[in-house]
């Protein structure tokens, strides 16, 4: 469905007797209830592997995840792969609080090809810092677009009677001045749809191990502070 069909099966359900203000609270609700399932799930329709866009700067340690990376309503970054032919490579996450433990000042331990990365809001910063020009392939999933013209299509599949089930709460709630938890009501309608998404024909989940040695390094590791030992 377009928009429009959305937002018009919206109002039809809605009872109030100012048919503008019922209107615009249609339309709105319609995106609200998209951002809101976004928050619930990544969906496939919304994860992008970007080829094209990323690269790193010399001597740049931070970068900003729209205008550094190009990358288009970022939401949360998967995998992030750094190309450099033959030693290419998967960048190891770091959560902040370590990095800054462990690399409080990293201007001081030179420049070289990045091996890990962190996030800080929408920044993501390198070490070691960047010593080239190195493309980045960035996987992550994205917030859904604005639907602004009637024609606008959701990149959801197959989830219009989810939509318009919350946007109609939504747009009920706007109308007679409460609010609510809609996070745990996208919850309760996707429900059908969610076990739907994790039961693909194509994946078989396997059960492994747990590895306490996390990633392998490559290249000089010993001069790496955030190795303690090589298995």
């Amino acid at each position: 469905m377009n928009y429009k069909e959305l937002y018009s099966r919206v109002l039809f359900r809605l009872n109030s007797p100012d048919e503008g203000r019922a209107l615009l609270a249609a339309k709105f609700a319609v995106n609200d209830a998209l951002k809101v399932i976004a928050r619930v799930q990544d969906f496939d329709e919304l994860k992008v592997l970007d080829t094209t866009n990323a690269e790193t700067v010399v001597d740049q340690k931070e970068y900003s995840l729209t205008d550094d990376l190009g990358l288009t309503r970022p939401k949360d970054i998967y995998t992030i792969r750094l190309i450099n032919g033959s030693s290419s490579r998967k960048l190891g996450y770091k959560p902040p609080r370590e990095w800054d433990e462990v690399v409080p000042y990293p201007e001081g331990l030179g420049s070289s090809t990045p091996t890990v990365y962190t996030r800080r809001g929408g920044k993501i910063e390198l070490y070691p810092i960047p010593s080239d020009v190195y493309p980045l392939y960035v996987f992550y999933s994205q917030w859904p677009a604005e639907l602004v013209d009637d024609n606008d299509e959701p990149e959801f599949e197959d989830l219009d009677d989810v939509i318009i089930a919350l946007g109609m709460d939504i747009a009920t709630a706007s109308l007679e001045g409460y609010s609510s938890d809609w996070t745990t009501r996208a919850v309760e309608y996707l429900s059908g749809s969610v076990k739907e998404d994790r039961s693909r024909p194509d994946r078989e989940w396997v059960a492994r191990p747990f590895n306490p040695s996390g990633v392998g390094w490559m290249g000089e590791y010993w001069k790496d502070p955030f190795v303690k030992r090589v298995r």
